[in-house]
């Protein structure tokens, strides 16, 4: 990995070619970062490099949704063993802090060390020859467990550097005297530390210097492995969820029931599940976040299918019967697109291009048309990343422009 690169150079945007694959690719003497479908690319390597940070923690979110859910299958284990986010934090404070200093100084009863003069004078002493004499003298305690900390500090350093150094150029690699067959003493002194502190930047040092001590095997390199998901649409579900989600879907879960002879009982089937819901006084937002190409190519045989209308039909049905006290129900699938390259001849983040209706029905019911928003890449990513401001009157007013077709 010391080749020099330019981070522009790294990127593409994902496509069917790689199989869908969003993440980091490590190839023989090369790396690829792919970027999910709509994501506008950076043209200087500063941006680059934000981008690629922003991406990190995106994939982070696989990891969330697996613990979470176990509907979800999401088969990429080899990536639990590469703590890629410890590397970019653990980077990223050695830049801004350097090593380990412990900063929550440890103060003893004992006459070697550093008096701690405010600590000692509010103790009880005694007169001699008209000189105070104090029996309880507080030190500061430096012990060797602080320094083997900074030296496996120094060791996770140089790891993530191994890694993911290539993102932040020539970084200088701390000297360290880590011998990894002690890996579960240091382990334990790195966890000691972490339940003792009340530093919140050490916990979070000592929080990602164990995620690297658990890293398996020993050779650096040869642990390089691809990051990243063929499965993004579950991240981009989860992302649209995060931004403007503000009930639980499980509210909102329709089911069928069997009543059969041989049952005393009725039998539950399997409940469908909406993806996001949100309320906004009296009115009610079903989203159905679909990772489909339509806002890339255009092309119509990209739209959801039939039984993603059906679906969101029947969770509106659902929620007008169980909650009356909606006035008005929206449906809506949320697709990713690029607004930079004016496909779509608009510069809004947010788009409203259409909307899908069934054959088999009346629609006579503003949800029984799902309104087709296309939502720019780049930008849902910065939202979740960045907590930052989701237009959301903006998604609100593109979602409800299904309206004006309805009235038409």
């Amino acid at each position: 990995m010391n080749k020099k690169y330019s981070l522009k150079d790294l990127c593409e945007i994902s496509s069917s070619s790689n199989d869908n694959y969003v993440g980091i690719k490590f190839l023989e003497d090369e790396i690829k970062v792919y970027f999910p479908l709509g994501y506008q690319l950076p043209s200087n390597d500063a941006d680059c490099r934000k981008s690629i940070i922003h991406l990190l923690k995106v994939l982070s979110i696989e990891n969330k949704i697996k613990k979470s859910d176990s509907n979800y299958s999401i088969n990429n284990d080899e990536k639990d063993e590469i703590p890629l986010y410890s590397f970019l934090w653990i980077i990223n404070d050695y830049l801004n802090n350097g090593l380990y200093n412990d900063r929550e100084k440890i103060y003893v009863k004992g006459n070697s060390g550093k008096i701690n003069w405010k600590k000692t004078l509010n103790q009880k002493f005694y007169i001699s020859k008209n000189v105070p004499i104090y029996l309880d003298l507080f030190v500061e305690k430096n012990t060797l467990e602080d320094n083997i900390i900074t030296d496996i500090h120094a060791f996770c350093v140089k790891v993530s550097v191994d890694y993911i150094g290539w993102l932040f150029g020539n970084i200088p690699i701390p000297i360290h005297h880590v011998n990894m067959d002690k890996k579960n003493y240091y382990l334990s002194l790195v966890h000691r530390e972490m339940i003792h502190s009340f530093d919140d930047r050490k916990k979070s040092l000592l929080f990602n210097i164990e995620k690297i001590l658990k890293m398996s095997g020993g050779n650096v390199k040869s642990k390089i492995k691809d990051y990243g998901t063929y499965d993004f649409e579950y991240i981009w579900e989860y992302m649209v969820n995060s931004v403007y989600g503000n009930l639980d879907p499980k509210k909102f879960f329709p089911n069928s029931i069997y009543v059969l002879k041989d049952f005393k009982d009725e039998v539950e089937a399997s409940k469908l599940r909406p993806d996001t819901v949100l309320e906004v006084g009296k009115d009610l937002y079903i989203l159905d976040s679909k990772y489909y190409k339509y806002g890339i190519t255009k092309n119509t045989k990209d739209l959801p299918e039939t039984d993603s209308t059906q679906k969101q039909i029947t969770y509106a049905d659902q929620a007008k019967n169980k909650y009356p006290q909606y006035h008005n129900i929206f449906n809506a699938f949320i697709l990713p697109f690029n607004k930079d390259e004016k496909l779509f001849n608009t510069d809004r983040c947010i788009q409203y291009v259409g909307y899908s209706k069934s054959s088999w029905r009346k629609n006579i019911n503003y949800y029984e048309h799902i309104s087709l928003v296309l939502m720019d890449t780049k930008f849902l990513i910065e939202c979740y990343v960045n907590h930052e401001n989701s237009e959301i009157d903006k998604l609100l007013a593109s979602i409800q422009e299904v309206m004006d077709d309805f009235n038409s």
